[in-house]
């Protein structure tokens, strides 16, 4: 499953790329109300990618900063905060995170890709469709750090 690593190293570029300029201000920005802010998107990746790793059997994962899962929740009210706390953190988290996730799938067998989740999600029931899906919900969450990104005034990045 070499290209779906490869696609989500790339989509942790992207990520990466989009939020290296962002102050921490501009963390919390939000286009309109509502809006997801950069902030809790990262989190919610990193949240996400627990998930992920999870199903693949990565118990190694880095620990979480006191609060996270809570702060970084889809539980009314976690989207809509307007503190996130220290945002600095996220970033290297996250990519730390993706990295792990990764190497699980670029080390996992055919047979062990061909598996179904204990719980299927409506868009995947195998561990190699949750792979492939993964850059592509990192890909969506980067299309709305560009929103936020053009919305303060920034130059396309691509």
């Amino acid at each position: 499953m070499l290209q779906a690593a490869f696609a989500i190293r790339s989509s942790t570029k992207v990520i990466e790329m989009f939020a290296a300029d962002l102050t921490p201000a501009e963390y919390l920005h939000r286009p309109v109300p509502k809006a997801n802010c950069v902030a809790w998107t990262l989190g919610h990746l990193v949240m996400a990618t627990r998930m992920m790793s999870a199903a693949f059997g990565v118990s190694d994962l880095p620990a979480l900063p006191e609060g996270f899962e809570k702060r970084y929740s889809q539980k009314e009210g976690a989207p809509e905060a307007s503190d996130y706390g220290e945002t600095s953190v996220l970033i290297p988290l996250l990519s730390a995170h993706l990295e792990l996730f990764a190497k699980a799938v670029e080390m996992s067998s055919a047979e062990k890709l061909a598996g179904a989740l204990p719980s299927p999600h409506p868009m995947f029931g195998t561990l190699e469709e949750l792979a492939a899906f993964a850059p592509l919900h990192t890909a969506i969450h980067a299309g709305q750090i560009s929103t936020i990104r053009r919305s303060l005034g920034r130059p396309p990045m691509f």
